[in-house]
C-alpha cells in the first residue's frame, strides 16, 4: 500500500482514482470529514467507487440523508442501499423507537 504522502501527492493531480484512493486512506484512518472533502470531486466526477465510498464515509458521519443521495448515483445496487438507509431512518423516527420517545 503507497504511503499517505504518496496517495496526497497522487489526489493531488486531481485524478478521480488517485482521490478515491486517498479518500478510503483517510476514511481508513477515521479521519471522515477530510475524507468526504477528498472523495466528493471523485464522485461529482462520475467516479463509482468514490460515490460508493462517498456514501459509506456519510453514512458513518450519520449524515443518511445525503449518504442515500450518493447511493442513488450508483445504480441498481445503489439505489437498492438508498432505500435502505431512508426505511432505517424512517424505522428510527417511529414513534416507540430507540431514536425517538412513545407518545
Amino acid at each position: 500500500m503507497p504511503s499517505e504522502a504518496e496517495l496526497r501527492r497522487a489526489a493531488e493531480t486531481g485524478s478521480p482514482q488517485a482521490l478515491n484512493q486517498y479518500g478510503v486512506k483517510l476514511r481508513i484512518d477515521g479521519r471522515l470529514e477530510e475524507a468526504v472533502e477528498v472523495l466528493t470531486p471523485a464522485a461529482e466526477s462520475g467516479h463509482q467507487d468514490a460515490t460508493a465510498n462517498l456514501a459509506l464515509t456519510l453514512l458513518s458521519l450519520g449524515r443518511g440523508e445525503e449518504a442515500a443521495a450518493w447511493f442513488e448515483r450508483n445504480g441498481p445496487m445503489g439505489e437498492a442501499m438508498a432505500r435502505r438507509v431512508r426505511e432505517r431512518r424512517d424505522e428510527d423516527d417511529a414513534p416507540g423507537s430507540a431514536g425517538r420517545p412513545a407518545r
